[in-house]
């Protein structure tokens, strides 16, 4: 049961104190910079896609085909088998790569890739279980429509958000008017069930001539896509053509202009459209001429505020990781790391704060390391502090929230919910938890809204999560 808590004052200074150790401040006005911090496998077949297990555990996706799994304290690699056949035509093939929001329980592995079909190639969604090294029982649940015989701009990225819905990108095939069509799939964002069905409150659903699963459309070519870890929204960013890379909150119902408006003009020099904005099509936050070709996204988990955000996106045109920093969705400033190291595929956080990306030219998986202090979790050595994977979904927070989280060992866990000054709003008292995942049910109907950390506290170190109640 989930009690009041005591000594406020006391509890407002530790979290504090550990706010202190965690937050990701800029040192003295120093530029934040990512370098190498060590090549992990140097020997990788076009990488395109990689998610975490764990903290020490990697998967991730060779565009050929090929599914690894990837123990970074052991250096080992193994491949995964029951892998979908996949086509290779120009950018096609195993594309990206998400893990269920449950994942610990019901093992669901999620990913596109492009297939053939008669008439060409579309992307697809498949899902399968992982056990041991095999994905078994793996089915494509969505496929997206029309079948074009492209090699280009199958997108696409993936990513659950905290009510455990699926954004699925796919791009608009070579075909600009394409993404203007809303009685196809191509050139849009689509927000799917986790069986790959439309969920009944998609913005579309019963529009005529539309298809069901689009969440927004007017979108080139997404090749990355991330939830804001506080706020819960997902934000995407797009190829443009020659010039133009964009930069998009997702929201439904929403008409984002490609090819009607753009930043952009044609690889041959040539006029796409005057327009850069039209009524009834969305700005994007920011945009890049020229290109910089982005790939790959993910936030930094760094305590900031909710209308504040620190995001690191590959390039790939660009070869270096482009480090955002956003205010109230307007760009505050930009940094540029590794200029000319390789093309940047894919960037992400681990869970205990780690950045590692996988690049292509030289096709590497890496670790890097930051001069300025990023959110790391107190799950340094796995053997001292023993936990983390720790999540609350839905959120922002409703009745029947759930908190879960991952413990390495059996371990004495205490659970506190305190504000965002550090008032203890609810505690659970210390209980030993077995090794493996567990969640428990959380009661927030006499919570306030605002702002709260979830904190789990093993005694030796604590990790936070951010949550809102509406």
């Amino acid at each position: 049961m989930i009690l009041l808590g005591i000594n406020r004052q006391s509890i407002f200074k530790l979290l504090l104190g550990s706010m202190m150790v965690i937050s990701p401040m800029i040192i003295n006005g120093q530029t934040p910079e990512l370098t190498e911090d060590k090549i992990l496998i140097n020997n990788i077949s076009v990488p395109w896609g990689f998610t975490f297990i764990n903290s020490d555990e990697v998967i991730f996706t060779e565009r050929q085909g090929k599914l690894y799994r990837y123990v970074i304290s052991t250096n080992s690699k193994t491949e995964i088998s029951g892998v979908p056949a996949v086509s290779q035509n120009g950018q096609g093939g195993l594309l990206d790569i998400a893990l269920h929001p449950e994942f610990a329980s019901n093992r669901f592995v999620y990913l596109t890739y492009a297939v053939f079909a008669s008439g060409g190639q579309t992307t697809a969604l498949g899902r399968g279980k992982l056990v041991d090294d095999k994905l078994t029982d793996f089915k494509e649940i969505f496929r997206a429509l029309p079948i074009v015989n492209s090699g280009v701009h199958f997108g696409s990225r993936i990513v659950f958000d905290n009510n455990k819905k699926i954004y699925m990108s796919v791009g608009d095939r070579g075909t600009p008017e394409h993404a203007q069509n809303r009685n196809n799939h191509l050139g849009k964002v689509l927000r799917l069930n986790d069986d790959g069905t439309a969920p009944n409150d998609n913005p579309l659903i019963d529009t005529p001539n539309t298809k069901p699963e689009i969440y927004c459309w007017g979108n080139r070519n997404i090749q990355g896509m991330a939830m804001h870890p506080v706020t819960g929204e997902i934000y995407a960013h797009e190829h443009g053509p020659r010039g133009g890379d964009e930069l998009n909150l997702i929201k439904p119902n929403t008409n984002y202009g490609w090819p009607l408006v753009t930043f952009g003009i044609n690889y041959n020099g040539t006029t796409i459209t005057p327009d850069t904005t039209l009524p009834g099509m969305t700005l994007p936050l920011t945009y890049w001429v020229p290109s910089i070709a982005p790939s790959g996204m993910s936030f930094l988990r760094n305590a900031q505020q909710a209308n504040e955000a620190d995001i690191l996106i590959g390039a790939l045109a660009g070869t270096h990781i482009h480090w955002l920093k956003l205010k109230d969705n307007k760009k505050l400033a930009s940094y540029r790391s590794m200029n000319g190291y390789a093309r940047f595929r894919d960037v992400r956080q681990a869970p205990d704060g780690q950045i590692y990306a996988l690049t292509e030219s030289p096709n590497r998986f890496i670790r890097l390391k930051s001069n300025v202090r990023v959110f790391t979790s107190s799950v340094t050595n796995h053997n001292l502090v023993a936990v983390d994977n720790l999540n609350v979904y839905p959120n922002p927070l409703e009745t029947g929230s759930t908190i879960s989280f991952r413990l390495y060992q059996n371990q004495n866990i205490s659970l506190r919910i305190l504000d965002n000054k550090g008032l203890v709003i609810k505690e659970n008292k210390v209980r030993l938890y077995t090794k493996g995942t567990h969640t428990i049910q959380l009661d927030a109907d006499n919570i306030s809204p605002g702002l709260y950390f979830v904190e789990v506290n093993t005694g030796n170190g604590r990790i936070f999560h951010k949550v809102v109640k509406l």
